[in-house]
């Protein structure tokens, strides 16, 4: 009897070895990620910038700060420009310490943003894929799809500038994750290190801890693998290795987490001061941690999720360019206009400037590989990206969200959760990347590749022609803004809302299927794979460049001059510029006053903009300031308040700087410290907590002389007193402490100050003539410093003999497996 012969599934023949040297490749692959940037982004090289929000609004924030290190020869880590006083460090921190970010230039090329940060996520991405045992060609259509992702074109444009420069090294530390996994210990720990080391110096921890939370399910699922098969010792070694990574990346950085965290304890991050609060639930008053109203506020809905395969499917962003010949420009009578912009944005986020769109290719290849591929990087892949997508809906999936909001470490800390889509696109197009990778490797059968292939382009190609056909007839198109609209112009909206959904599916369609048909013409071995994979990564380029062009082209890059318009003085600043006391405060009503850091660029703000402001002062804000209360603006020393008409108003009854009071009034409980603010008159009376009871002493006091500011530093004031009795001071200056930086001088001689009414700085004063010093030295900076100067020179240390080590082998280190050189 015959034997039946076993068939075997075919695989595609993997591409053979052009014995080209890998450097010279990799070479290839920079030069065509400069070329691409400077392309994209040419106008930075004729000297224009784009205008950008929050650039502009930081610029507004720090410049006491650069004013004074340009002054003084340091940069000053307490800053008096917003919210009564803050430390500096919170806004802008030069932190020299963490020498490592040297890094960072050279992987930007050393060139400005945009270009230098569009290269530096390429070159991050690039690095991953090559750890991964992807080829130069392969890792060069994954990078290019990650760099110009639309999202970071609408990120960039708005001024999230931090956050780009997050996303340029998380290529780094998956690639130490990995190479320490594969056994690849000491080489795995030093990209670990520095990637840690870079990503915790750019400042955007909230970036790197979602990245960390799907990171845990790629250990998790390399942790059963090694358990099953009796490698649980490879791991633990492993994770010694990256721990020890983890503790030097960490360290580098440790002046800026130390007095972050020393910072978070007492703003609205940290725990509630007040037990009971009658203010709204978004104050974060009650809460410790962050509000729930207040952090989700930015939650995508289901129908922001399509924007994947679609990217005008909700309109686009809030201020989306449109034809001249669209309805909206019609009824507005913009038809001759340059440009037109409408409000077609309709989704659950209260604004946004653009869609998150990978491209529909890159989704396209997602769910081939979710089909095709096997192995652990799919199942890492494939749920991360699902449980990101969970994540960015925030409270319109509030059971889901609101367990890992209570329970998970530190997930409270963070708002706008929509912001996590960017780990979406993050793994999308590593997954998309990974798929092509193992078809030109021959690594997936034929048959299941060829039926993987069909089954992809009808769940992709079918979705997008069903949006494009039936969409317009399948959803409202109304967003939450349009009531503010006349009810013909939100006719207009509409129409082009659909018309913008109807556009873009039809070409998201023809992308997917000129993708597909690329791949299948491979199959069927028209062409190799080189060809395959220039044809895709020109067909990735043209989709999203074509889409990121609506967000951010050279029409938006302006002159230098015009970026800074809204920084220029307005008539008011320049009327109270023209005061020249030393110091003193403005409350400013012409903008929003507790979001907006503009009028900060001129003077020391009552307001201002920040993300987490001292919780104590934002208690003030909700039960005073917010209703222009002047006695606790007298106390802040608000000298001139400008009105809603941009009319300065000079407040006489403003208290200065500082003042000797004849009575303190003790308390025994926050709520009574603050509610006792309503019922006294700060010019004469002082709130004291029961806790300063042993330094308060008596409780009257017989005020003489005078106390008056003699120099001004932010982080440095000089006071001067003279008096016939013991007094009692009180300082217009926000309290922060105790311990944590501040200190005070009687004569040269340390003196012990306490909190008074709520939110300020009080001192007795001896009788006689003194010289009143307070500075800001905090331990935690400048201890912090040496430990970050040590860790971060280690650190670079390692990389400089691994790098030697790539080129002229140590005989030492032939034994620790540090050659660059990958498998998959």
């Amino acid at each position: 009897m015959a034997k039946k012969k076993i068939r075997t599934a075919k695989k595609p023949e993997a591409p053979k070895d052009t014995n080209i040297n890998p450097w010279f490749l990799h070479g290839i692959a920079l030069i065509t990620f400069l070329l691409v940037t400077v392309v994209y982004f040419y106008p930075q090289l004729q000297g224009k910038v784009i205008p950008q929000g929050d650039i502009v609004s930081y610029k507004a924030a720090s410049h006491e700060i650069y004013t004074y290190a340009e002054k003084d020869g340091h940069y000053p880590l307490w800053t008096n420009s917003m919210f009564g006083g803050m430390p500096a460090y919170q806004i802008s921190m030069p932190a020299p310490g963490n020498r490592t970010m040297i890094l960072e230039k050279a992987i930007n090329f050393f060139m400005a943003r945009p270009i230098g940060y569009f290269i530096a996520m390429m070159i991050g991405f690039y690095i991953m894929c090559i750890t991964f045992g992807m080829s130069p060609l392969v890792a060069l259509l994954g990078s290019i799809a990650f760099g110009l992702t639309v999202n970071h074109f609408v990120l960039f444009e708005a001024g999230h500038t931090t956050k780009l420069r997050a996303f340029a090294f998380f290529g780094v530390l998956v690639s130490g994750i990995v190479n320490a996994y594969r056994g690849k210990y000491l080489l795995g720990a030093i990209l670990f290190a520095v990637g840690m080391a870079l990503e915790i110096g750019v400042n955007h921890i909230q970036m790197p801890y979602y990245l960390f939370i799907t990171l845990l399910i790629y250990i998790g699922i390399l942790f059963y693998r090694d358990l099953k098969a009796g490698k649980l010792m490879s791991f633990v070694k492993a994770s010694g290795y990256l721990l020890i990574a983890l503790l030097l990346g960490v360290a580098a950085n440790t002046s800026r987490l130390w007095t972050t965290a020393q910072y978070a304890e007492d703003t609205m991050r940290g725990k509630p001061i007040l037990e009971t609060s009658t203010v709204n639930d978004n104050s974060s008053s009650e809460v410790k941690g962050l509000a729930w109203n207040y952090a989700m506020q930015w939650s995508n809905g289901a129908m922001d999720l399509f924007t994947y395969i679609v990217p005008g499917i909700v309109g686009g962003g809030s201020r989306e360019r449109v034809d001249r010949s669209s309805d909206f420009a019609t009824i507005t009578g913009q038809n001759n206009s340059n440009e037109v912009f409408a409000p077609l944005y309709w989704g659950s986020l209260p604004s946004t400037s653009g869609p998150s769109y990978a491209g529909s290719i890159i989704l396209f290849l997602f769910i081939l590989g979710a089909i095709a591929t096997r192995g652990d990087l799919r199942w890492w892949l494939v749920s991360a990206t699902i449980l990101t997508m969970l994540l960015s809906l925030g409270k319109n999936f509030e059971f889901f969200n609101k367990l890992f909001f209570n329970y998970f470490p530190m997930y409270n800390k963070f708002r706008t959760p929509n912001s996590i889509g960017s780990i979406t696109e993050f793994l999308m197009v590593l997954m998309a990347t990974y798929t092509v990778s193992e078809i030109v490797k021959g690594q997936i059968e034929t048959s299941r590749l060829k039926k993987s292939l069909i089954l992809a382009t009808g769940i992709t190609a079918g979705l997008a022609l069903l949006l494009a056909i039936i969409g317009p007839s399948m959803f409202s198109f109304s967003g939450a803004n349009d009531v503010r609209y006349d009810p013909r112009l939100v006719d207009a909206l509409i129409s082009d809302r659909k018309s913008l959904l109807q556009s873009d599916g039809f070409r998201s369609l023809l992308f997917v299927l000129a993708g597909a048909g690329l791949l299948y013409g491979y199959l069927l071995k028209k062409y190799n794979s080189q060809i395959l994979l220039v044809g895709l990564v020109l067909l990735v380029t043209v989709d999203i460049w074509g889409v990121g062009r609506r967000y951010l082209n050279e029409k938006t890059f302006v002159r230098p001059n015009q970026a800074d318009a809204a920084l220029q003085p307005r008539q008011a600043d320049n009327f109270i510029d023209k005061d020249k006391d030393l110091y003193f405060r403005v409350h400013d009503l012409s903008v929003d006053p507790w979001n907006s850091a503009i009028p900060a660029y001129h003077h020391k703000l009552i307001g201002g903009y920040h993300a987490a402001k001292l919780q104590r002062y934002q208690d003030i804000i909700d039960h005073y300031l917010a209703q222009n209360n002047l006695p606790v603006l007298n106390m802040l020393n608000a000298k001139y308040i400008i009105d809603q008409s941009g009319e300065v108003q000079v407040n006489m009854q403003a208290l200065g700087n500082a003042w000797f009071i004849s009575q303190l009034n003790q308390v025994n409980s926050p709520n009574e410290e603050i509610d006792a603010l309503a019922n006294i008159d700060p010019a004469t009376t002082a709130v004291i907590h029961k806790e300063f009871a042993e330094y308060q002493g008596t409780q009257t006091f017989q005020p003489n002389g005078s106390i008056t500011l003699q120099s001004y530093d932010p982080d440095r004031l000089v006071y001067q007193s003279n008096s016939t009795s013991d007094q009692f001071a009180v300082f217009s200056e926000v309290w922060y402490g105790p311990d944590k930086g501040w200190k005070a001088y009687i004569d040269d001689q340390p003196a012990e100050f306490v909190r008074v009414n709520y939110v300020l700085r009080g001192m007795k004063i001896p009788p006689g003539q003194h010289t009143i010093t307070f500075e800001f030295k905090p331990k935690a900076f400048y201890t912090g410093e040496i430990i970050a100067n040590i860790a971060s020179i280690l650190i670079l240390i390692m990389l400089i003999i691994f790098i030697v080590h790539q080129f002229r082998p140590i005989p030492m280190l032939a034994g620790l497996n540090l050659k660059s050189n990958t498998e998959n």
